[in-house]
């Protein structure tokens, strides 16, 4: 068999009643309910049976099943970690370097708390347009922006994406850094290296995911989008994150990319083959069919499509 079912995981935590409740996670009765459901439907593999089948031709079992966890949040050891090792399941964690040895608040995240403490989108983005006016943004500038990217998925509605857009990649780097800056201040109120240090884990809590038997993975070291940087700043950002991994006592033969927010072109996966990566996930909905995808371009499940 060569069908994979690839399950990609964000936050795991106790939500409602929580500091954070708008936050959107997986709960965590409902991460409980999710494994016993794919413990029974699934044959739960590890990353190595990923890469025993597609370098050397190993056959995957029927219903094969690959857990991820991205982001390296502190969720996943707190909480994951116990479960899987109760249940004796393998998965793979892609913490990004800056976030774990720089306590460096991923804007990603930024973002998300931003989001879930104010209390009207529409009123946020009116007052990032106005911060962006401020920082030398034109008005066309921003009204193309709106018009582009003010589009809902299936997770979220249109402004909401449009501010994320806004704040993750579409505004100047140095710009877009000191509005998130503000704005976490002023909605979130909490020093962005405090918060990340509660937030991910830390160097000791991903060596001991490796002591117990799971797999850690590159996610990148800024949590890039690679897809809108120069190929020498992907080579370097990459690089950057094996050494990371090398630190943590990962072995890097026939290591796997996780593209932070799934994106990358032509110039990523040439980097990523050269650097010996043996996969590659994405955000791209599917069931992975080994003898036809390209092995560095995986697609994978939300956790959202799946019973919890």
């Amino acid at each position: 068999m060569n069908e994979l079912t690839i399950v990609m995981y964000h936050y795991v935590r106790p939500i409602k009643g929580t500091e954070y409740p708008g936050i959107k996670g997986l709960e965590l009765d409902g991460f409980l309910r999710q494994l016993d459901y794919l413990n029974e439907e699934y044959t739960i593999i590890s990353q190595n049976d990923v890469v025993n089948a597609i370098k050397r031709d190993k056959p995957l079992p029927g219903n094969a099943c690959w857990l991820t966890f991205d982001d390296g949040y502190k969720d996943h050891y707190k909480y994951v970690l116990t479960e899987l090792q109760s249940r004796e399941i393998t998965a793979s964690f892609f913490p990004p370097r800056s976030a774990i040895q720089e306590s460096q608040l991923l804007d990603v995240n930024s973002v998300h708390f931003i989001l879930e403490k104010s209390c009207r989108i529409d009123t946020l983005s009116i007052e990032i347009e106005q911060m962006c006016l401020h920082g030398g943004i034109k008005k066309d500038k921003i009204s193309e922006f709106r018009k582009e990217f003010c589009v809902s998925n299936r997770f979220d509605n249109s402004l909401t994406i449009y501010v994320k857009r806004l704040l993750q990649h579409l505004l100047p780097e140095s710009l877009r850094r000191d509005i998130i800056s503000e704005l976490f201040m002023r909605y979130v109120g909490q020093s962005e290296i405090k918060f990340a240090q509660e937030l991910y884990m830390s160097v000791d809590e991903i060596k001991n995911l490796l002591k117990a038997g799971m797999s850690i993975g590159s996610h990148g070291s800024n949590h890039c989008w690679l897809d809108q940087i120069g190929r020498n700043r992907q080579e370097k950002d990459i690089k950057q994150s094996l050494s990371f991994l090398e630190e943590l006592g990962v072995p890097i033969k026939d290591w796997v990319m996780c593209y932070p927010y799934g994106a990358f072109n032509n110039d990523t996966l040439d980097i990523v083959s050269k650097m010996g990566a043996a996969v590659g996930v994405t955000t791209r909905v599917s069931k992975a069919l080994l003898s036809k995808d390209n092995p560095l371009t995986l697609p994978r499940f939300d956790t959202n499509d799946f019973v919890q």
